[in-house]
Formats: C-alpha cells, sequence, structure tokens
C-alpha cells in the first residue's frame, strides 16, 4: 500500500492510496486534536459513510485496521468541529482553518473560482522545475563526477517538467473552451 504524507497548515497527514483514491486514518487526527474518538467514530459514521473506509495500514505495531476519511472530505470534517471542544493550544488553528474554508466556499459561490495563495501556480512551479533541472545541470557540468548523480535525477525532473507542462496545456484548453475558442473547425 502506498503511504504518503501531506503538508496540512504546518502540520504532516498521513495519507494512503486505496483504490485510487487519498485517504487518512481519523483515530490520530481525533486523539492529537483531544477529542473523544468514539464520538467523532458515530459522526463519522452517520454523517461521512460515503467517504468512510476501513482500511488496513502499517504501522509499528504491525498492520491495524483503520477508520479512514477521504482526504476530500477532511475540509467537511473539520468544519464540523466545535473548537471549544479541542485542545486549548490548537483551538486557534482549527478556528483558522475554518474561517479559511468559509472564505474559499464563498469565492466559488460568488467568483467562480477560490485561489490558495500558499500553492504556486503551474507556471510558477514550472518555472521552478526548470530552474532547478538547469541548477543541477551546471553543477554536474562543474563537477564531472557528479554524471551518475545527473543520471538519477535528470528522468525525475524531465518527468516533473512534463506533467507541468500536461497542467498548463489543461489549463489552456480549460480557457480556451470557457472563451469559446476552444472549438475546432476544419476548412
Amino acid at each position: 500500500m502506498q503511504t504518503i504524507t501531506v503538508p496540512f497548515h504546518g502540520n504532516a497527514l498521513y495519507v494512503v492510496n486505496h483504490n485510487g483514491e487519498p485517504y487518512t486514518p481519523m483515530k490520530p487526527i481525533v486523539e492529537g486534536m483531544g477529542m473523544d474518538w468514539m464520538g467523532q467514530y458515530t459522526k463519522l459514521k452517520q454523517r461521512f459513510s460515503k467517504g468512510i473506509e476501513e482500511i488496513t495500514i502499517p504501522t509499528a505495531g504491525g498492520p491495524q485496521r483503520m477508520l479512514c476519511l477521504q482526504l476530500r472530505k477532511l475540509a467537511a470534517w473539520l468544519a464540523t468541529i466545535q473548537p471549544n471542544k479541542v485542545k486549548p493550544e490548537i483551538r486557534d488553528n482549527v478556528i483558522q482553518y475554518q474561517d479559511e474554508c468559509d472564505d474559499v466556499l464563498y469565492d466559488y459561490w460568488t467568483k467562480g473560482t477560490a485561489v490558495n495563495p500558499r500553492k504556486l501556480s503551474v507556471m510558477e512551479e514550472l518555472n521552478q522545475a526548470c530552474a532547478d533541472m538547469k541548477r543541477d545541470k551546471q553543477i554536474v557540468s562543474v563537477f564531472g563526477t557528479g554524471l551518475n548523480a545527473w543520471k538519477t535525477v535528470k528522468p525525475e525532473h524531465e518527468s516533473k517538467i512534463n506533467r507541468l507542462l500536461g497542467e498548463v496545456n489543461g489549463v489552456i484548453d480549460l480557457w480556451l473552451a470557457d472563451i469559446g475558442k476552444g472549438k475546432t473547425t476544419k476548412t
């Protein structure tokens, strides 16, 4: 099973890939917030029944079955949390996150889009990926001994740049289709 750690407001979420969808084990999150697991377990089973799965997770103590929530449903679950029921040291973070979710939904409904100021645009990511590749290539040219290292990192750079170019092309295609210029005609 593929597991990753996802940065989340200064913390790290443990995420597993289950049937092509990211899920996060909920008990560590609930207990980390200082809340009662059984109360949240009941809420998850009732309110989020279509977004939860019992998944066997590899842990230091061996594989364990855990209730996991689809990562895309985590914001909705966090919106149900009463800040006065979490540990005092994380209360402000919960309130800040809930306020941000409110703003994002408002922007989406009223402006048709919401922008995450912490996330780089695809073009910024592409520029950074190209700069990283150029930097590593220069290091290799100066230090010939790094050639083997270059052979290892070059495919990673190329893969990232190709992925970002695909995203840029997808955004351009959506934009052109949205303004009516995305339709092709034969002459």
